[in-house]
């Protein structure tokens, strides 16, 4: 039995990235920077770079160039988003209650609780000055700390952030007694954290793989749990804050409060008629009404209904876009992998099986699901060629094959490239067989082994192998290939490229002696 007919092919993941040699100590801090650099565990570091080629190359020029800045991509990078979304939800939740139905029996604990949450926000500003971000429009990993402090300033929530980060009991350390109302009104600023919040929380959930109806409807249960609370709060908030703004007193006898004689109730009874309240008002229900309502009760009421008429219109609006296909490709992969899930328990396929086929859609398809060959055959032939070559685009720059060539030929050898994937472990080229095309690697890592078995080298990113059987009809393959990661492979055939070729035929020597120099060479090490 072969090497590569084993399920499972070990190969070292622990790049060299620093000198040889180094003590307990230094290993150990190289070990800690490491979670601060690209991590092939992150879900965006896959999705983006896609190969482990292009993760160690963003590794190496990391460490020779921006050794100081955090890695958007890094795992330290992953769970402190995750950690701030707790922190700020955690905020968003205890900082109005406190202010409104807790202002009377707050202790010095829950201040220090509150505090400590809000200086990690502080810390998260310190972080989102030293990572890095992924400029779009470029499609690179911005690591320069100036491109990155204008990016979080100008175009990020830099000022949200600084507000809602603010630990505002500060100002009030000699005054705690006095202006007691006030601090906790003032308390109210972190609303502004918020915006970040919600970056955050699309950050994560985009990282996951999610059903993407389940994604939206998360966000907007979310956001509409955390506006319930929050006009909660302040309808509770409002009375007491128009009665004195100073020492808690009891609210005005106009107040809805007043009206149904909630003062001396439990925590729980106030929130609960208050959240009935908001309810209602958001509904634009008869759950209450009162003819004694005062000015600053009626404001909210009347900010109440107007917030909670647009977000009703806004998930009619959010209803209509998810059936009218906004997001349809996604929406199109997900109805494809259903199918394909109750195909694979129909055909009672193995766990091994299934799994991998849910990772071949995922790489071919990258959670998009588009009517590709109708797209193309609706533009020119112009258009579809540099649909082609920029699809292409890096293994033109890469593989050492196409050096040299003009651009016309160029242009027809790429345009019959046929694009392949490969699973982990797949063998792609076997010993012995007659061999009637060639494979150039866009993306993946690939191992060669001889006839007898023995591994002789690893191929990736720009790579190529098989050339030998573009220029001899009859040859046998000398060598199998394995992939060792998931690999996109671009196939050239023999008989395309026999007429492409057939008008140059310089090139051709060109292409036939490299072939062959190649074959020796492989040739030797196999004996």
């Amino acid at each position: 039995m072969h090497p590569f007919d084993d399920r499972s092919i070990f190969t070292s993941d622990q790049d060299i990235l620093y000198f040889p040699g180094r003590g307990r100590l230094q290993k150990f801090l190289d070990y800690c920077h490491s979670f601060f650099m690209i991590s092939s565990t992150n879900p965006n570091a896959q999705r983006y770079l896609r190969s482990r080629t292009s993760i160690l190359r963003e590794k190496r020029q990391h460490i020779r160039k921006n050794k100081e800045i955090i890695h958007p991509f890094s795992n330290f990078r992953h769970y402190w988003d995750i950690l701030l979304i707790i922190d700020m939800t955690i905020i968003s939740l205890i900082v109005p209650y406190q202010a409104s139905f807790g202002i009377s029996r707050q202790t010095l604990i829950s201040k220090i609780i509150k505090n400590s949450l809000l200086l990690l926000c502080c810390a998260d500003m310190i972080i989102n000055l030293s990572t890095g971000y992924l400029d779009k429009n470029q499609s690179i990993i911005q690591m320069k700390r100036k491109k990155i402090i204008k990016q979080y300033m100008k175009h990020g929530t830099f000022f949200t952030d600084l507000l809602g980060s603010f630990p505002t009991d500060v100002i009030f350390v000699k005054m705690w007694d006095e202006y007691k109302v006030t601090q906790e009104v003032v308390s109210l600023i972190c609303v502004f954290r918020l915006f970040s919040l919600n970056v955050y929380i699309g950050k994560v959930t985009h990282s996951k793989s999610t059903l993407i109806c389940y994604h939206h409807f998360f966000i907007i249960f979310f956001w509409l749990f955390i506006f319930l609370h929050w006009i909660t709060c302040i309808f509770w908030l409002v009375p007491i804050a128009t009665t004195s703004m100073k020492q808690l007193r009891y609210p005005r006898i106009d107040s809805w409060i007043h009206e149904i004689d909630l003062w001396y109730e439990s925590e729980y009874i106030q929130y609960l008629f208050s959240l009935m309240i908001t309810i209602g008002n958001c509904l634009r229900s008869r759950l209450y009404e009162s003819d004694r309502q005062n000015m600053p009760d009626l404001y909210v009421i009347i900010i109440a209904k107007i917030i909670g008429t647009l977000i009703t219109w806004f998930l009619i609006a959010r209803l209509m876009q998810h059936f009218k296909g906004t997001n349809s490709s996604k929406l199109r992969y997900q109805s494809a992998v259903g199918q394909l899930t109750k195909y694979m328990h129909h055909k009672q396929l193995p766990r091994y099986t299934q799994r991998r086929i849910i990772n071949y859609y995922e790489f071919r398809f990258q959670r998009r699901y588009f009517q590709e060959s109708d797209i193309l055959n609706a533009l020119s032939l112009q258009i579809r060629q540099e649909i082609i070559m920029h699809s292409c685009r890096k293994l033109v720059e890469n593989v050492t094959f196409f050096n040299n060539l003009p651009m016309v030929l160029l242009n027809r050898i790429v345009a019959l490239l046929k694009s392949e994937i490969f699973l982990t472990n797949d063998v792609i080229v076997r010993a012995n067989e007659l061999g009637n095309c060639m494979y150039f690697i866009g993306s993946g890592t690939v191992a060669i082994y001889t006839i007898s078995g023995k591994e002789v080298c690893h191929l990736e990113d720009g790579a190529h192998f098989g050339e030998i059987a573009l220029v001899m009809a009859d040859e046998h393959r000398v060598a199998s290939v394995v992939a060792v990661e998931i690999c996109e492979l671009y196939r050239l055939d023999r008989a395309d490229f026999a007429r492409t070729i057939y008008p140059y035929p310089m090139m051709w020597e060109h292409i036939k002696n490299i072939a062959i120099e190649r074959h020796e060479k492989t040739t030797i090490l196999s004996n």
